[in-house]
């Protein structure tokens, strides 16, 4: 109990994620210009090597319908699919509305829906979760610092020095949190191995 790979990270069990599906957010279509009546594609890449298209028809306010070509590996040949995905509108407090996909399985109200083999469906119905939701406690303190890292400007130099344009005062804290964060990593890989 307790050796290498018992942790949740490379646990069998583990549920697939959404950061590794194929996604289509209404809020980056909508920023876009996207939601308005017309026809266009789009495609997705894994490691340069293309593993799914999707041409979406909108039919502006009421529907869209994904068009998409999948396979599950690189010697299987193309399976093609079309679906039909209902739009919602809820208005908002100042005025103008917000959309939503109506999850054809459930009939959630969703920002995001995933194209997932034969499938357009929510993260609900395809039974996804997060990355950090996979993560032990150890990867997820190690990815706060990487985090507090970042802000600092990345690199391991800023931690002693401070960058250019940032206040003193955010400087020590975000250095602090960095420090915080790391040491408590590294206090549950030493109490893991005792």
């Amino acid at each position: 109990m307790g050796g290498q790979g018992s942790g949740n990270r490379w646990r069998s069990g583990t549920k697939r994620t959404v950061d590794g599906s194929k996604r289509i957010d209404i809020r980056y279509m909508n920023k876009h210009g996207m939601l308005k009546s017309g026809h266009f594609d789009w495609f997705w890449t894994r490691n340069g090597e293309r593993m799914g298209d999707v041409g979406i028809s909108v039919v502006a306010g009421i529907s869209i319908t994904v068009t998409y070509r999948w396979n599950s590996s690189s010697n299987e040949e193309w399976k093609s699919m079309k679906q039909t995905v209902l739009l919602a509108h809820t208005s908002c407090a100042l005025g103008g509305s917000r959309p939503w996909f109506i999850c054809p399985y459930c009939q959630r109200r969703v920002a995001v829906i995933i194209v997932d083999g034969p499938h357009v469906a929510c993260r609900h119905c395809l039974n996804l979760t997060y990355t950090v939701c996979n993560e032990d406690h150890i990867h997820r303190s190690w990815r706060r610092a990487d985090k507090y890292k970042s802000k600092l400007g990345g690199e391991d130099v800023y931690l002693y020095m401070k960058p250019k344009g940032m206040h003193w005062k955010t400087w020590k804290r975000l250095r602090q949190q960095y420090f915080n964060a790391d040491g408590q990593g590294w206090q549950l890989v030493a109490a893991k191995t005792a």
